[in-house]
């Protein structure tokens, strides 16, 4: 059976689309990724689900209609980052708190929407820290910035809004803020605080933004990841039906039975986000 015979006879489906090694990598959208998306949309409601505190909401719209021609509703994305200002334990922590912000100035607006008194250039003023995206080249210098002062003040709360530890591109794996921020972890000898898949914190951010548009998640919700361990959480936590992209994305060259093994099985396996591809059989 492919993708598009099952997509054609779910009845009132809910479509939730990962991103980066499902619809595009580094350089650039993968083949049939915007078809297979746009088809979706013709087929029910379809969200981008995404670890994504790297770019703002406004930055993921443009860039996906430019690279992909792509029209998708603000309000039809879910991205780790709203969980600043959505998740309601997070928000309690940055209620009222200065915060020191380690990502790019377009993503601060996440920050923003929570309820911060405000932000600070200043490490020492600040009352809590967020960690939204780290360059690899800049990693050792934040990270050696950061570390004296978290130990020195061990209440002083540490939130990565990104769990993704890598991304797919062209020549291997690129590490981003989860990796560098699980570093941090290990240096300052205490758990930090983190949102994002494959936390259940996502999966409920994902029902709340549902619950919303008066949709309630149910088998027929179809949810596309790369990461395996993802796509078994929430398939798990919402009672939905997972499909796994094993060839695109991080997990391209580990493998596949090691890999149901560690995480558990998916309901479903594409080898890339396409509308002809064939369901892998799994064991």
């Amino acid at each position: 059976m492919t993708l598009k015979t099952l997509i054609t006879n779910l009845n009132n489906p809910i479509f939730l689309v990962d991103a980066s090694g499902v619809l595009y990598s580094q350089s650039g959208f993968l083949p049939a990724a915007a078809n297979t998306f746009t088809f979706l949309q013709s087929k029910g409601p379809t969200y981008l689900a995404t670890n994504n505190s790297y770019h703002y909401v406004n930055d993921i719209i443009c860039n996906i209609k430019k690279a992909g021609n792509i029209n998708l509703d603000p309000k039809n994305v879910i991205s780790s980052g709203h969980g600043l200002a959505q998740d309601s334990h997070i928000a309690s922590i940055l209620h009222n708190k200065i915060v020191y912000f380690v990502g790019p100035d377009s993503a601060k607006h996440y920050v923003l929407d929570a309820p911060v008194k405000g932000l600070t250039n200043i490490l020492n003023n600040a009352t809590a820290i967020v960690l939204a995206g780290i360059h690899e080249s800049d990693f050792k210098t934040i990270l050696d910035k950061i570390s004296p002062i978290a130990k020195e003040n061990k209440s002083l709360p540490i939130i990565c809004c990104n769990k993704d530890h890598y991304i797919r591109v062209a020549n291997g794996l690129q590490p981003v803020v989860g990796h560098f921020a699980s570093q941090l972890e290990d240096m300052i000898g205490r758990p930090l605080i983190w949102f994002g898949k494959p936390l259940d914190n996502f999966s409920l951010l994902v029902k709340n933004q549902l619950n919303k548009h008066s949709l309630t998640p149910t088998k027929n919700t179809l949810f596309f990841d790369d990461n395996l361990e993802n796509v078994v959480s929430m398939q798990t936590y919402l009672g939905i039906s997972g499909c796994w992209i094993y060839k695109t994305g991080i997990f391209y060259k580990e493998n596949i039975a090691n890999l149901l093994k560690k995480y558990g099985k998916p309901t479903y396996a594409l080898s890339s986000f396409n509308l002809d591809e064939a369901f892998l059989v799994l064991e």
